[in-house]
């Protein structure tokens, strides 16, 4: 495995990629009616490819079939309302017919299940262009539309598909038994696809508006079981909020009544009121540490005041005095980042607090909006309940109330005089046979209706309609592509697969939480002691540019662990509060983003730091330098190379799991020090240097965490620097995010604006460890760990910057 097809994994597990997979594959839906379907269809491969992909299946339609299609549409719809364009329209489908073979031919490849995927495509397709024409057409006029278009489509498709399978065996007993049984119906609401089946549902038997009846009457005694299952779920779940019990009722087919939804409530409350006593005791666990923390800002200002009292009193240079106020200002900076998080974090609990509170207060209205229907369900409902049987006295009275709404409808009431019967002083009609009717029609008609509303549901195409597709899609769309998972009609892609892991997930999954070790070094120590010759002063110049770095770590929740003389250690760690006050000495993953950031900012800091005090550097080193610069009037640039390196700093960030390759512990001296490989491999990373700049080098698992704990990243490419996406049209936007992953040489994480480049300059092995370069082949064993090629442990180091660089 190289390093990009690793790489192409992890992308896979990561939340911004499951988002959006989530989005356009929609995974739950797609469940839902991929299991539904299949209890409809006997054992049917197609379905099982369709299934093993997880989602929908996206495909992707080139220009040409698409105009195609629209000219399809207009075209028959004007020889429908003017039946003297006949020559028009068959020298315009004699035309289409052979483009579309053409198109079809291509794109199967003597592949079966594109045979099916291609037709069902172009089916929604059609449907959809159909119901955007025929918007404000009456209904009477769209049922006649819909009935032809329906025989014409089938004509087609079956011409085609005969045509393509002489040499292939094609199981095409699904798309048979389906969309040749009903109309090509636009979309529109069960009301009114009802009214269009209307002579439908009379050459089955049955007047619509008794049928609709009926089976409105069945769907309500559907429930009992569902609603146990939703029941049994809300129950278990550990954390409790408004998204959580959406969830569950998308999942299922579940329109509850009244009582069904007081006993839903009766369990919310009683959940709610439960989590709301655990917020409330967390609430108060962060006031303790609220008043904790302002105690500590008290003590810590009363004890500094004392030291600068003593160092005026005492007055030896204005260094020493600078530096106290600096300690003073770190510490104080660093209690005052301390009581934010505490504040957010308390804010946080009041908004679950908020949000269980709003549970216990549910009324039957506020659950309702929970529940999701699509205009399919309740036809799946009626599928569902084919033998449920509805009381004799209701159903006369169903039939009553029908007859009235259809006496003006000779042929309906002829159909509904074939039930009649002699009955004890009043007219009656035989329900079994309606009912046995209602089944036929359920079997007939709203089976194959089902079963095409959900084969479209399991496909879905772009470009839309609109042609507004987010630049997000259109990224997911070239994924996909590029992965051979998007079937293209009329574009071709050059495919690369990720390579398969035997354990994926357990390969990722050690990125996922991790602890930093962050070590920084100061550049140009050595020069300055040489050229100050003043141990003193370089020791308070020193404290004073620490000062600087120090405030810095702390500020991103970084515990400052050891200072090397030149440089320190800090360990970043997501319980820093705790680990502070002495309550636990273990160390929590979920901080490496804070590492990284401190990283970054400590290099700007250094910079300033230089800019802001460059008039000092008369004073600093004066003896040494009076006579060979002038520092009066100087800038920045126009500083020696040597100058300027000064305060440049290195900073390296190793990330792994704790206690294996970090442990955080007392050392004889009874301070906390922290051991293992990674403080060996982050020292090494703080002393790669590049010309006159500061450095921010971390390992691989450091950005694999970055990217496993994100909610937004992107490639990092010359294409990315250059071009906007949101102005591109779809096929524009599939080049450019192919071309951006094709050139990638790192990432960008979007919402910090921190950018991630691949190292590319020969550096030493640190040890036993081997620093990789290139995209030679890798293994991965089952901690997760990379391995060389011949088996020993391996790293990729990256650079991050805090802007993009060309």
């Amino acid at each position: 495995m190289q390093r990009n097809e690793f790489e192409d994994i992890l992308i896979l597990e990561t939340p911004y990629y499951k988002n959006l997979a989530k989005t356009y594959r929609d995974a739950v839906d797609f469940k839902r009616y991929i299991s539904v379907l299949k209890q409809f269809v006997e054992a049917d491969g197609f379905l099982d490819v369709l299934e093993n992909k997880g989602g929908r299946e996206l495909v992707y339609l080139g220009r040409k079939i698409f105009s195609l299609q629209e000219e399809f549409v207009v075209t028959y719809l004007n020889f429908l309302s003017d039946q003297s364009m006949v020559n028009k329209w068959e020298k315009f489908f004699e035309r289409y017919s052979e483009n579309v073979f053409e198109i079809y031919k291509r794109f199967v490849a003597k592949d079966s299940n594109k045979i099916l995927i291609f037709e069902i495509v172009n089916r929604k397709l059609l449907r959809d262009l159909l119901t955007k024409h025929t918007y404000d057409t009456p209904v009477e006029n769209r049922m006649v539309i819909a009935e032809r278009f329906g025989v014409v489509v089938n004509q087609l498709f079956n011409y085609i598909r005969n045509s393509l399978t002489k040499d292939l065996i094609v199981n095409d007993k699904l798309i048979r038994d389906t969309y040749e049984k009903i109309p090509l119906l636009p979309r529109c609401d069960r009301g009114e696809t009802m009214k269009l089946l209307t002579r439908n549902f009379l050459q089955q038997g049955l007047p619509e508006n008794l049928y609709t009846a009926i089976s409105k009457s069945i769907m309500t005694t559907y429930y009992t079981e569902t609603k146990t299952r939703v029941l049994n779920l809300i129950d278990k779940l550990t954390i409790l909020t408004n998204d959580n019990v959406r969830e569950i009722f998308k999942e299922h087919f579940f329109f509850p009544d009244e009582a069904s939804l007081t006993e839903i409530i009766e369990l919310l409350k009683k959940k709610a009121y439960e989590k709301t006593k655990i917020v409330k005791n967390k609430k108060e666990e962060i006031d303790e540490k609220v008043l904790a923390t302002r105690s500590k800002i008290k003590e810590t200002m009363s004890a500094i005041r004392g030291k600068l009292v003593n160092l005026v009193e005492n007055f030896s240079t204005e260094a020493s005095i600078d530096n106290m106020i600096k300690r003073l200002r770190r510490n104080l900076i660093s209690s005052a980042y301390d009581l934010r998080i505490l504040k957010n974090q308390y804010q946080e609990y009041v908004q679950k607090e908020k949000e269980l509170n709003g549970i216990m207060n549910f009324k039957p209205g506020d659950l309702q909006k929970f529940i999701m229907k699509n205009e399919w369900d309740p036809y799946i409902i009626l599928t569902f309940s084919g033998d449920k049987k509805v009381d004799d006295e209701k159903l006369q009275g169903m039939i009553k109330e029908a007859l009235g709404e259809i006496k003006g409808n000779k042929e309906a009431m002829e159909v509904m005089n074939r039930y009649r019967v002699s009955g004890f002083l009043k007219e009656k009609y035989d329900t079994a046979k309606i009912i046995r009717r209602v089944q036929a029609i359920n079997k007939e008609i709203i089976l194959p209706l089902v079963k095409s509303f959900l084969l479209e549901e399991l496909i879905d195409y772009y470009p839309k309609l609109s042609d507004a597709v987010p630049a997000e899609g259109i990224r997911y769309l070239a994924e996909e592509a590029l992965a051979g998972k998007v079937s293209m009609i009329e574009k071709d892609i050059k495919i690369s697969p990720a390579e398969k892991s035997e354990h994926p997930l357990l390969n990722i999954s050690r990125y996922k939480e991790l602890v930093s070790i962050f070590i920084y070094d100061i550049r140009g120590s050595t020069f300055m002691g040489t050229k100050l010759r003043d141990a003193k002063r370089e020791s308070e110049i020193r404290n004073f540019f620490q000062e600087s770095m120090l405030s810095v770590v702390e500020k991103y929740g970084g515990i400052p662990i050891k200072d090397t003389g030149d440089g320190g250690i800090a360990i970043f760690s997501a319980n820093h509060q705790a680990l502070k006050n002495d309550e636990t000495a273990e160390l929590e993953a979920g901080s490496v983003l804070s590492a990284v950031r401190s990283g970054l900012e400590m290099v700007q800091v250094a910079e300033s730091f230089v800019q802001e005090n460059i008039g000092k550097y008369q004073d600093w080193f004066r003896e040494a330098e009076k006579r060979k610069i002038n520092f009066e009037g100087a800038t920045y640039a126009a500083l020696p190379p040597s100058y300027r390196s000064i305060f440049q700093i290195g900073v390296g960030i190793a990330s792994g799991v704790y206690p294996k390759e970090i442990f955080l512990d007392k050392n004889a001296f009874g301070e906390l020090d922290v051991t293992g490989m990674l403080v060996r491999e982050a020292n090494f990373y703080s002393k790669v240097k590049a010309k006159a700049k500061s450095t921010v080098i971390v390992d691989d698992a450091t950005v694999y965490n970055l990217l496993l704990n994100v909610n937004k990243f992107s490639f990092l490419s010359e294409a990315g620097l250059r071009i906007d996406p949101l102005l591109l049209n779809i096929e524009q936007g599939l080049e450019y995010w192919i071309n951006q992953k094709f050139t990638r040489r790192g990432f960008i994480i979007d919402l910090y604006k921190i950018f991630v480049t691949q190292l590319g300059q020969e550096i030493s092995h640190p040890g036993s460890l081997k620093i990789m370069l290139g995209d030679f082949d890798i293994e991965i064993d089952e901690t997760g760990e990379i391995k060389d090629e011949k088996g020993g442990r391996g790293k990729f180091l990256f650079e991050v910057f805090s802007e993009a660089t060309k």
